[in-house]
C-alpha cells in the first residue's frame, strides 16, 4: 500500500455573497454540475443531508462509468459560513482516499466572498490520487465561480 498525505489549500474570491455559494453547495443538482471536473467526467449525488451530523453518498467517474463511491459525513455546517466534512472514496471494497475538507466562506464586502477550501487528504494508492483532488477542486472552483457570477 502506497500511503501519501498532503494538504491542499485553495483561495478564491467570488463576486457573489456567501449565501449564494452556500446555496450552490446545498442544492445537489447544482453541485453535481459545478463539481464535475471535466466534460468527460460525471458526479452523481445519491443522498444528501448537509447539516452538522448529516451524511451523503454519491458516485463519480467517467460519463456512464461511475465506478467510485463517495461516503461523506458532515462534521460542522454553519449556513453561509462553513462546511466541514470527511470524504471517503471507494473502489468496490477498497478505500482509495480519506479527506478532511473545509469550505470557509467570508464576506469581503458587498456581494463578495473569500473562499478558502482546505483539503487534508490521505491516499492509500499513491500521490496520483492527491493530484486528482488538486485538479478536481481547481476545475470545480472555476465552475463554481462561473455558476455564481453568471446566474447573479
Amino acid at each position: 500500500m502506497d500511503i501519501h498525505h498532503e494538504t491542499l489549500v485553495f483561495e478564491r474570491e467570488f463576486d457573489a455573497p456567501p449565501s449564494r455559494l452556500f446555496a450552490a453547495y446545498i442544492d445537489t443538482s447544482v453541485r453535481e454540475q459545478w463539481s464535475t471536473p471535466s466534460p468527460t467526467a460525471e458526479v452523481k449525488i445519491d443522498s444528501s443531508d448537509v447539516r452538522t451530523g448529516g451524511h451523503e453518498t454519491g458516485r463519480c467517474g467517467g460519463k456512464g462509468d461511475l465506478r467510485w463511491t463517495l461516503k461523506v459525513i458532515y462534521h460542522c455546517v454553519t449556513p453561509d459560513r462553513q462546511i466541514t466534512f470527511t470524504e471517503e472514496l471507494w473502489d468496490g471494497k477498497q478505500v482509495l482516499t480519506v479527506a478532511l475538507i473545509t469550505f470557509d466562506l467570508k464576506s469581503i464586502g458587498d456581494n463578495k466572498t473569500a473562499l478558502t477550501l482546505t483539503d487534508q487528504i490521505t491516499s492509500f494508492v499513491g500521490a496520483d490520487a492527491v493530484g486528482g483532488h488538486r485538479e478536481g477542486y481547481t476545475q470545480a472552483l472555476a465552475n463554481l465561480e462561473q455558476h455564481v457570477t453568471v446566474d447573479a
